[in-house]
């Protein structure tokens, strides 16, 4: 077992080695500058390029239309549910990546983590302007709160903030594969399923401006899929395939008991079949993205992919020219 004691990058380091072959992504000795002359890892030159030109702010979407947007009782709480799971990821987001940053001891990866962290900040302001727009405040803070009253909430919550607390309280070289492994399926798995539901009010006319922000947030989200992706294929060894395997079941099998939960049979277009195969096809996609093997190779097709154009899912197959700045797209079914 792996138990060496990470080191935290230094402020300053006279004895540094900001050399490219010792650019370590961790455990690296580096003088504590910011030195992006030599980049080892290529891979972050498209990220940061990307991030960077997909600035958007929730308030430039108006809202106005989704103020009287009538659902029914079940997409109702559907809604709330969704958007509990969604503000708590953002939320943990906003804390746990700077306990995962100060470890990264490779300039050009550490400064797309901070970009990551600034772009959590917007998606939690935009989760609560969508609430601003859809409830009144008492409601917005029952939702907030969720968690104390629904125990499936507090059980997702749990096994994710408990992964990030092993790695705070004795972050060496396991704990920190553990966490990243966590971070690839919060930001790959978790969110989208909320995300998909959206998708399929919005393509009934319902809540079209609140899917127009999920629209930008999920851009967002396949930068980030793209540092853990790469992260992974940094650091990880065939050693390490079956505590990944592990984690993705584990994850797979949470995201099918709560979206029985939350939308089982009970929203038009969702069904707790459609539900389970389109984890399943997302745990596959994501496998296939760190150069793994499907886990559930019976499934190969998504059952949502009408609702999703190609430049979603075809992230990693385009340049960066393909995206656009958020302030030129003029609604969620334009992409």
């Amino acid at each position: 077992m792996e138990n060496n004691i990470l080191k935290t990058v230094p402020l300053f380091n006279e004895n540094g080695d900001d050399k490219p072959e010792n650019k370590e992504l961790i455990n690296g000795n580096p003088t504590g500058i910011s030195n992006l002359n030599e980049n080892r890892y290529k891979w972050t030159a498209q990220l940061y390029r990307i991030m960077t030109g997909n600035f958007w702010i929730p308030e430039k979407v108006s809202m106005s239309e989704d103020k009287v947007t009538i659902l029914t009782p079940e997409e109702d709480e559907a809604v709330k549910d969704t958007l509990s799971f969604l503000i708590f990821l953002d939320s943990f987001q906003c804390l746990n990546l700077p306990n995962i940053h100060k470890y990264i001891t490779a300039p050009n990866v550490s400064n797309i983590l901070i970009i990551q962290q600034y772009q959590e900040v917007i998606h939690s302001q935009s989760y609560q302007y969508i609430l601003d727009a859809l409830y009144p405040l008492m409601t917005r803070e029952s939702i907030y709160n969720r968690w104390r009253t629904n125990p499936n909430l507090l059980k997702r919550i749990k096994y994710i903030t408990d992964i990030a607390n092993r790695f705070k309280a004795e972050p060496n070289v396991e704990n920190f594969k553990e966490i990243v492994v966590a971070n690839l399926l919060l930001e790959s798995i978790y969110f989208y399923q909320g995300f998909m539901f959206f998708d399929q009010l919005a393509s009934r006319n319902k809540l079209v401006q609140t899917d127009k922000q999920i629209d930008y947030i999920r851009r967002d989200e396949m930068t980030h899929i793209g540092i853990f992706t790469n992260i992974i294929r940094e650091l990880f060894t065939d050693e390490d395939k079956e505590i990944v395997v592990d984690m993705f079941k584990q994850a797979v099998n949470h995201e099918i008991e709560w979206a029985h939960f939350v939308y089982g049979d009970k929203i038009l277009g969702i069904s707790k079949e459609s539900s389970e195969r389109y984890v399943k096809f997302l745990a596959n996609d994501r496998m296939k993205r760190i150069n793994m093997n499907p886990i559930y190779p019976e499934i190969t097709v998504n059952p949502y992919a009408h609702l999703e154009s190609s430049k979603r899912e075809n992230f990693f197959e385009t340049t960066v020219t393909s995206y656009d700045r958020s302030e030129s797209v003029t609604g969620w079914d334009d992409f």
